[in-house]
């Protein structure tokens, strides 16, 4: 099947007539008969009744119209938008990130970036870090939101820090542990603790602060959460207590009751996660470079 056979099938249908459906398409009739004939087989069904007086559509061509019609209107907006793309020299800029609380954290550095750029176009990806980490190897990212361990295997990569985050504990307004200045693990042996699936913010990729969490989620009735606004959600309503990197807490949770996580002995202070910029070597695109300007005024 292809668009001609499908231009003409729509044609003859809309004007019931092979003769001016040819003269429409500038094809000769034994043309367009031969493409109706071909779809014909291809779909293994008659799309028109033809006698000599007249030409109609078959119940299975009536059914078929409004699909084809869709398909050539579809094709037809793809066409134009290429067209438009290539006539204003318009590039697209492809970031990727794991959490939803990072898209709105990029408000407005995107905003500065169309200033400076307007013909670049950003796309923003947000998915789990293993899928993000394939896009990215095969050159379908432009950038990644990561921290240093997230990318470490990945060939060919730099990465800029542009903050050393923490782990912080999300604690519901009932629960015995709000006011205290930071948490220990030990404190909370006998919470339920919502987390983020390891997909997300993988705890071997990310921080040793997460081994903790994986293990206990073993043993323990915790939740594994699929985003971040699920897991501030639950913690809000009281489901438990939500332990997340700073980069996963929404704008809007910040002023809820935030308490630093530190889960090892050896890291009394919280564990530093080192959050920033991963992009490909040799890209020296000048609107990567702003971008990385503007993100490490907004984080730095």
């Amino acid at each position: 099947m292809n668009t001609q056979q499908l231009k003409c099938f729509v044609c003859v249908a809309d004007k019931l007539n092979f003769t001016k459906a040819a003269e429409e398409l500038f094809l000769s009739v034994p043309t367009v008969t031969h493409h109706i004939k071909n779809l014909e087989e291809e779909l293994g069904t008659l799309l028109f009744i033809r006698t000599s007086k007249i030409v109609k559509l078959t119940d299975a061509g009536n059914h078929f119209y409004a699909d084809a019609k869709d398909i050539l209107d579809k094709f037809d907006m793809a066409e134009k938008k290429i067209k438009k793309i290539i006539s204003r020299n318009t590039k697209f800029f492809k970031i990727g990130c794991t959490s939803n609380a990072e898209i709105f954290y990029l408000e407005k550095i995107l905003s500065s970036l169309r200033k400076s750029f307007p013909n670049i176009y950003t796309q923003l990806t947000q998915r789990d870090y293993f899928s993000l980490k394939n896009l990215f190897v095969n050159k379908q990212l432009d950038v990644m939101l990561a921290t240093r361990e997230m990318i470490r295997d990945i060939p060919e990569c730099r990465f800029i820090k542009t903050k050393d985050m923490k782990t912080y504990a999300i604690v519901p307004d009932d629960s015995h542990l709000k006011g205290k200045n930071k948490i220990s693990f030990e404190d909370l042996k006998n919470e339920c603790i919502i987390a983020l699936h390891p997909k997300f913010i993988p705890f071997h990729y990310m921080s040793k602060d997460q081994d903790p969490i994986m293990i206990r989620s073993q043993t323990n009735f915790d939740i594994i959460c699929e985003n971040d606004q699920t897991a501030v959600l639950l913690a809000k309503c009281g489901y438990g207590i939500t332990v997340l990197p700073e980069f996963c807490i929404p704008e809007k949770a910040l002023n809820m009751n935030l308490i630093p996580v530190y889960l090892s002995n050896e890291h009394e202070n919280g564990h530093d996660i080192e959050y920033g910029i991963a992009f490909h070597r040799n890209d020296r695109s000048k609107y990567l470079n702003e971008f990385i300007k503007y993100f490490k005024e907004q984080f730095g």
